[in-house]
């Protein structure tokens, strides 16, 4: 993210603590689909990423105030989003049971029919836990650095370091598992 687009995104955040729709609906349209398709990958299911991200929104908007500048907007921005997307998760687990849990039920080797790069990747990485499958996605889709991931998470730079060797190898595992060699990918 270049610094202009940070500085917009500022602007924005600060006029939309005063109550500035206008600024509201800008800052939405910055950063809307990322947040959408964090929580999607994160999630695995469209609606209900859809329904957190108006409830992100929605806590941005009553929470704009709030915003102390410490970070960028984004970050500030993915932590809501991943708060209430945890507390959706644990929600399902409860109510499923772990052993009917949809996330974990995703086993099997890979379809014998053709499959591209991008197909793969997704079908590893829903495999992945789910703490695995966020510290991924925040690194590669969203490209954020180990500070930022430090704060969106709200655990220490090293744990965020050590989650993401443990995440590479869980990926190369699953791919191994998955029958995927390296010039497949």
């Amino acid at each position: 993210m270049n610094r202009d687009t940070e500085d917009r995104e500022s602007e924005l955040i600060s006029r939309v603590s005063q109550g500035d729709e206008e600024a509201f609906s800008r800052l939405y349209e910055l950063t809307h689909k990322r947040v959408y398709n964090y929580l999607y990958r994160l999630l695995q299911d469209k609606d209900t990423a859809e329904d957190i991200v108006v409830e992100t929104f929605t806590e941005v908007w009553k929470g704009a105030g709030n915003f102390k500048g410490k970070s960028r907007v984004t970050t500030w921005i993915m932590g809501i989003a991943r708060n209430l997307a945890m507390n959706e998760l644990r929600k399902m687990r409860r109510d499923e049971g772990i052993d009917h849990h949809k996330y974990l039920l995703n086993c099997g080797g890979r379809d014998t029919e053709p499959f591209d790069r991008r197909r793969l990747i997704k079908e590893a990485m829903s495999r992945l836990s789910i703490k695995h499958r966020e510290i991924m996605d925040l690194v590669f889709f969203h490209e954020m650095n180990y500070r930022e991931i430090s704060e969106v998470l709200k655990i220490p730079v090293n744990t965020v370091k050590t989650r993401v060797f443990y995440a590479k190898d869980a990926l190369r595992e699953v791919l191994s598992n998955m029958g995927v060699t390296r010039d497949d990918i």
